[in-house]
Order: C-alpha cells, then structure tokens, then sequence
C-alpha cells in the first residue's frame, strides 16, 4: 500500500484535496469561552463565517488547542489501517506542542511505524508540504524519496502574508500596546513570515491601496517562482481582491499551476484577524517584490 501521509487540522487544506490525497488529519482546536470546535483543515464544527464573526463581534477572544491524546491515536490507528509506514508532518514546533505530544503517542501504535517531520511552518503553508508528500505517495514513492523530498522543500515553503489590523497580534499577545498604537496610527501593514519555525517581520506597506497595489505586482513574480503544482492565494475576508490577485495570476500561468483562493482558517485567522493578503507557495521569495515594486 502507498505511504499514509498524516498532518493537523491547522493546514488549512481544502476537504475535497484531503479525500482526494486520501490524507489523514489530527483534529485541532479553537475554543471561545467554555465552547471547543474541532477544525479538520478548511472544514470543521464552526465555519469560517461563524468563526470571523465571533473574531469581531464576540465578547470572547479564542483560543487555539493542539490535538488531544485521544484525537492522535484514532487517526495514527486509522492510518495504520491503510499502510504500516505512516509520515506525520505537522506544524511547527516552536509554534506549539504537537509535535510533543504526537511523539508520546507512536508507541502506542502497535501496527505501524511512524516517522514525524516537522514542517517548520503552519496553516496553507503545512497544507502545500502536506499535498506534495501525499502527491507523491500516491505515485508510489518509497519513504525515503518522500523524506528526501521535503528536505528539499521545507526551507522553500513561504508565507508572504501581509497584516491590515495590529488589533488581533496585540490581543493574542503577539506586539505590544505601544506597538500597536503606532502601526495604527501611522497606518503600518505589517509583512510576515515564516523564518526558522516562527513568524517573523518581513517589512511593512503604509496603507491597504498600497497593499494591494503591491500584491497585484508580485503575483505574477511569484507563480514564476512557485516550483510546486499549487500556489495558495491567502486572505482573511477579503475574497474579491482575492479574486482580482486569482485573475492576475492565471493570465500569467503558463506552466498550469493550480492557483486556488485559500481563505486562513481559526488557527492563525485568531492572530491576525480579518483583512490579511497574501501568497503561501513553495519557491523563491525575493522582497524587493513588495517592499520596493522590482523584480530583482
């Protein structure tokens, strides 16, 4: 049988992509108050609509939860079912303790040897490392091709996510209160992205016309670049401009690369909140592309 290829529900992958890649998922978290939702990837027990508008509205700030004991063993169990050699990737570990708390349970998975990577990412980001190992699997790639395979991508994986409100990082915790007073007041969209497990600042772009004025140049630029099938493009509500992004690029996909809209789940729509643009893809990034409109 292929490879069963495991991950966490924060890869934000589509339903129709995890039944298609028969891809097995640990279900997380997203808790308001004493109410806990289960997210599956882009589906779960509260919908993105629900979701953004408790975000907004609600008295409540969320919380995230990585996957319980239990959670981990049903699906480690149901993979194991469907091949004895299992690869889980999930997020990153010094984002959180998934990583931790899955390694508690391989032992207890009798039928099966389980190999965890760790994806040095999260959200879309996991989902592309996700989809191209389960690409491969269903090819019939050996373990070891798809092992060297994401050696080779995961320091490609890129998130270029720029940030509209420094409401939501201040209220998780992520920026302080003088921080966010000044980026509001001076308009400041934050550029984030993943660097050595974490999120990092990539820059900033002072006003939401200038943000998108930016993110219409890049786009092309980055499905150049994009050396896998699918690039995500990455909004939280903000899905007409999302689609203008779509339209730029598909004029320019020579190559038919899947482009699809990927809307950011609970996971990390908690801690930038509604707003955000951006590209998750696998390739080269070059920052002058937003941060000075040139292509080199």
């Amino acid at each position: 049988m292929p490879i069963a290829i495991v991950t966490d529900g924060s890869c934000d992958l589509p339903k129709e992509l995890i039944e298609h890649f028969r891809i097995f998922v640990v279900p997380f978290q997203v808790i308001f108050d004493t109410e806990v939702y289960q997210l599956y990837g882009d589906t779960g027990t509260i919908t993105k609509e629900e979701f953004y508008e408790r975000l907004v509205k609600g008295p409540t700030f969320p919380t995230t939860a990585i996957p319980t004991p239990k959670a981990f063993l049903e699906t480690f169990e149901k993979a194991a079912q469907y091949s004895n050699e299992i690869i889980a990737i999930f997020l990153s570990k010094e984002l959180s303790g998934t990583i931790q708390s899955a390694k508690r349970i391989v032992h207890m998975v009798k039928d099966a040897t389980i190999t965890i990577i760790d994806s040095k990412v999260s959200a879309s980001c996991l989902g592309l490392i996700v989809l191209e190992a389960a690409k491969l699997a269903k090819k019939g790639a050996t373990k070891e091709e798809i092992l060297q395979r994401l050696d080779e991508i995961i320091p490609q994986t890129r998130l270029i996510v720029v940030v509209d409100t420094l409401e939501y990082l201040y209220r998780g915790g992520r920026i302080g209160k003088a921080k966010k007073f000044f980026g509001s007041a001076l308009n400041i969209k934050p550029i984030l992205h993943f660097e050595n497990g974490l999120v990092t600042p990539g820059g900033t772009i002072r006003g939401h016309e200038e943000v998108v004025k930016r993110l219409k140049f890049a786009a092309p630029l980055i499905l150049d670049h994009a050396k896998t099938d699918y690039v995500f493009i990455w909004h939280t509500r903000e899905e007409q401009i999302a689609k203008d992004l779509f339209d730029i690029m598909e004029a320019h996909n020579n190559d038919g690369k899947k482009i699809l809209i990927q809307e950011a789940g609970p996971i990390i729509g908690t801690h930038v909140g509604p707003g955000s643009l951006g590209f998750t893809y696998i390739g080269e990034y070059n920052k002058n592309w937003l941060l000075k409109m040139k292509k080199n």
